[in-house]
């Protein structure tokens, strides 16, 4: 026993079943207890790691050996408590097994480590043995499924929750600070939505009394453009032109979800298409009232009637029929109709009421984006609320910059821009993407945080989808090394031309054939590009980009292809053209003829003989024959040799009669019925099975 008091360096709160086990063995004696009080005893010391556990009659285990020591909380060694064999041991905090873990995505094996109060090396063990789950450090990001599949084998409760972004609080910063100044009625934003050539962008340069259908290749929008139209009595309406081809699904999704109305834009001549189907759902995803505006109504062949009938089986019905849908026909070359549905668009937006706050800060939506080399990031933007000034500090996805200049959809310089104002800002250092938000902030710190934060966010989600290796994956990678290739790297002059178009190319990849994008960017092509085109076997594709001089002077003597292009289908048109070569064609059987076993003859030199008369059709020398008895087929395979009148023939036509050996198989009988197939090769499609 010890000669001293012992000292009092703190106290431990101990769970309740801890103390009721104390309490039991506090209590009196009963018959029998002592065996439930060593019980007690030892399972308290087993989980707190304490002293040994007692021997009858309550005196403890001796050491080891001379010079032992035990181990645990209050381990002494031979010097006694107060000895220089005394050690402090810390005892684990004990977590509630019961209670619910919440951990933020992406998850990595230590932040989970770390929530359940688990060592790292037990959690790495319980994915290996007990989930067979290989593979992974304390590094490894985890997917949803493979943290509930730990929860459920350690029997805890785990719940997996969105990380809330520095840009969140931001944001709620930011909206407690406008919510004190006034509101004023904003101009609406309209987005012209339809299928591709039914007249969009003419109908608004109508509009404008602007040119912008004449610079576009093909006559087709390729980017999503932002214009404010005023009218005479000084009104104004902020236009979305968005694309019409089936590649640009996303940017007019995008487009919808910008805007206060919807002008669904469709053709007299023409009427409901694939993408008027399209923008319906998406402008019905949006929530947003449509208004229809019904165009070339000045051509002969025009039906603005049959259009709405066929607009009324989507859901969409006119006014004329008892609906609640506008429509107006219009004609952008005669100019008719114009005045008509700015009046309907206004006459939506008064119904609205749409507000905002012009002496807020600046707040607004990235529409579109690109590099350019004499200007850096050039972005499309159009203001949502407060006002933006040259020289405000702003926070647009990874970047964290000032507004340099600004410029309106007729080129002239901006000092500020209020509500509802489509622009040109320059000034961020990093591309953002299409429908980021900016935020006009006075917190530089803040702001810097959230930067920061939004790029460690980003280079962990990269690393959680390189990491996340399962099963399905696996085989997929495997599978990939016997899929034919076709190598591209893709140059684009803005965002939202590169996004639809790696998305389109990767749609087109199938199990045989696949696209490989080496790499993708903004820009134009130079000697970078080739020198990677050279070392991978890759294509190089510009989408409204072009090669400098040296870029192609590099390409001429690497032997690299360099292509053109300004018009997105005619890109897919021909990738998909040469995907298809690299399919293996198909094999088609044809049934060529059929001959019947008259009689069989035995030769030592030859076999069996089959002596046979062509029922119909030809025999070939070349075919793949199928010998049939009783209806079942019991051979398959080639003609030995074929003969008629003791001459080697290549084929034999109906009606007549031959003499036929079968390669391989001896096993012929008078009645068998032989059916002779051609193999032809077909050429295959992508869309073909």
């Amino acid at each position: 026993m010890p000669q001293k008091k012992a000292t009092v360096v703190g106290r431990i709160e101990l769970p309740q079943e801890a103390i009721r086990d104390a309490k039991m063995r506090s209590a009196p004696a009963l018959p029998g207890a002592a065996n439930i009080k060593r019980q007690a005893l030892a399972k308290l010391q087993q989980r707190s790691g304490t002293r040994p556990p007692l021997q009858s009659g309550g005196m403890r285990r001796p050491p080891m050996g001379p010079g032992s020591f035990r181990g645990g909380s209050g381990a002494r060694g031979p010097g006694g408590p107060g000895g220089m064999g005394a050690r402090k041991s810390k005892i684990a905090p004990t977590i509630d097994p019961t209670k619910l873990v919440e951990v933020e995505e992406p998850v990595s094996m230590k932040a989970l480590s770390e929530a359940l109060g688990v060592k790292v090396t037990d959690l790495l063990a319980t994915f290996m043995f007990k989930l067979k789950i290989t593979g992974k450090n304390i590094n490894s990001m985890l997917t949803n499924e493979e943290v509930e599949l730990v929860g459920l084998e350690l029997e805890r409760n785990i719940k997996v929750v969105e990380h809330k972004e520095a840009m969140d609080q931001l944001v709620e910063q930011l909206v407690e600070e406008s919510e004190g100044e006034e509101q004023m009625l904003r101009a609406p934003v309209v987005t012209f939505m339809g299928h591709v050539d039914h007249g969009k962008t003419s109908l608004m340069d109508a509009l404008r009394d602007s040119d912008v259908a004449k610079h576009e290749a093909g006559g087709i929008t390729q980017h999503i453009g932002a214009y404010k139209i005023t009218t005479e009595a000084g009104q104004s309406v902020v236009v979305l032109d968005t694309p019409g081809h089936a590649a640009f699904t996303a940017m007019r999704a995008r487009g919808a979800q910008l805007t206060d109305v919807v002008v669904l834009v469709v053709a007299a001549d023409d009427g409901v298409m694939p993408q008027t189907e399209e923008a319906i759902n998406h402008a019905k995803a949006a929530k947003v009232p449509i208004v229809v505006a019904i165009t070339k109504c000045d051509l002969p062949q025009a039906k603005p009637m049959q259009v709405k009938q066929q607009l009324m089986l989507k859901g969409i019905q006119s006014e004329d029929f008892g609906g609640e849908t506008g429509m107006v026909e219009v004609s952008a070359t005669k100019r008719t109709g114009l005045e008509a549905l700015i009046e309907r668009i206004l006459l939506e937006s008064e119904i609205l009421d749409l507000r905002a706050r012009p002496e807020a800060a600046g707040k607004g939506t990235v529409v579109e984006s690109r590099q350019s080399p004499e200007q850096g990031v050039v972005v499309t933007l159009l203001v949502t609320d407060g006002t933006l000034r040259v020289k405000d500090q702003i926070v647009c996805g990874e970047s964290f910059a000032r507004v340099r200049a600004m410029i309106d959809d007729h080129g002239n310089n901006l000092t500020d821009a209020g509500p509802s104002t489509p622009v040109t800002l320059f000034g961020l250092d990093r591309l953002p993407s299409p429908g980021d938000k900016l935020f006009a902030v006075e917190d530089a710190k803040k702001a810097r945080e959230v930067v920061e934060e939004r790029q460690r966010r980003i280079r962990e989600l990269s690393r959680a989808e390189r990491s996340a290796v399962t099963l399905e994956t696996l085989s997929a990678k495997l599978a990939e090394k016997n899929t034919q290739e076709i190598k591209l790297i893709l140059k684009a002059d803005a965002m939202g031309s590169l996004e639809p178009l790696k998305k389109c190319l990767e749609e087109l990849s199938t199990p045989e054939v696949r696209v490989n994008l080496v790499h993708s960017a903004l820009g134009g092509i130079n000697e970078t590009d080739v020198s990677l085109a050279e070392a991978s076997g890759a294509v190089i594709v510009g989408f409204n980009t072009i090669a400098d001089s040296s870029a192609r002077q590099a390409a001429e003597i690497a032997g690299v292809e360099i292509r053109y292009y300004d018009v997105i289908y005619e890109l897919l048109d021909q990738v998909k053209a040469a995907m298809e070569g690299l399919l293996k064609p198909q094999e088609v059987q044809n049934v060529i003829g059929h001959a019947e076993v008259k009689a069989t003859f035995k030769s030592s030199k030859f076999g069996t003989i089959a002596g046979c008369r062509v029922t119909d059709g030809i025999v070939k020398r070349s075919a793949i024959v199928r010998l049939s008895r009783d209806g079942a087929v019991v051979w398959s395979g080639k003609i030995g040799s074929l003969r008629r009148v003791e001459e080697d023939v290549r084929d034999v036509k109906a009606g007549l009669e031959c003499g036929m050996t079968l390669d391989g198989y001896q096993d012929i009988k008078v009645g068998d019925v032989l059916e002779f197939v051609q193999i032809e090769l077909v050429k295959r499609t992508l869309g073909d099975e």
